[in-house]
């Protein structure tokens, strides 16, 4: 039985992985995920119903500006999606449910 190790065996190999300046930003935010997620739904909920009853009571374009874009950031809690997706998508349907009350 032999017990040395040849070279070709014990090589290995390192890589690294560059990062940019906004990079710690959603490590954070991935670190940070379940609470975020949690506020996320609250006031999405929250917000998407004032918006669909007192902005949008009879007009189904309205009511679908407000659904659409809250349905699909949800959607993507629910699916695991990255931090970055669900950030914009809530974003997005923040917006919409208050243009939507504003106006």
């Amino acid at each position: 039985m032999e017990t040395t190790i040849k070279t070709n065996q014990s090589k290995h190999v390192t890589t690294t992985k560059q990062k940019n300046a906004v990079s710690p930003f959603w490590d954070a935010l991935e670190f940070r995920r379940f609470g975020i997620i949690s506020m996320l739904v609250v006031v999405l909920g929250c917000v998407g119903g004032m918006a669909a009853s007192f902005g949008a009571g009879a007009d189904a374009l309205k009511l679908g500006l407000i659904a659409l874009p809250t349905i699909i950031s949800l959607a993507l809690i629910l699916a695991v999606a990255p931090m970055r997706a669900i950030v914009y998508s809530a974003a997005i349907a923040f917006v919409l449910d208050l243009i939507v009350l504003v106006f």
